[in-house]
């Protein structure tokens, strides 16, 4: 399937419809995928002049493991630090992310 455009609460609408009471959807991604109706540029140039593009370059950073064990990994990236923890079976559950300024000021950043 070729690259198409979206429109996002389309693809909510759609995934929401094949989600079932558990949470799990009830069909493979591509295939609710295809239910979604591409976005159709009309007047392409005016279109994709109004079109909102953001680059931002990726900035690369090496990673440094510092711990590991069987349900936590401690990386430093930067001046970052990265805390993801692990359930009993090796599944991903969380990251926090620990942020530390110039000044050691420390801010912390849950994320799933």
């Amino acid at each position: 399937m070729a690259n198409r455009l979206l429109f996002e609460r389309d693809v909510i609408r759609a995934v929401d419809k094949h989600t079932n009471d558990k949470n799990q959807l009830d069909d493979d991604i591509s295939c609710i995928l295809e239910e979604v109706n591409p976005v159709v540029l009309v007047g392409l140039k005016e279109a994709t002049d109004s079109l909102k593009v953001e680059t931002k370059p990726v900035q690369k950073q090496k990673r440094v493991e510092l711990f590991e064990n069987e349900d936590v990994v401690l990386e430093q990236r930067g001046n970052r630090y990265y805390l993801s923890l692990y359930d009993k079976k090796g599944n991903f559950q969380r990251e926090v992310t620990i942020d530390v300024k110039d000044d050691y000021k420390v801010g912390l950043c849950n994320s799933k």
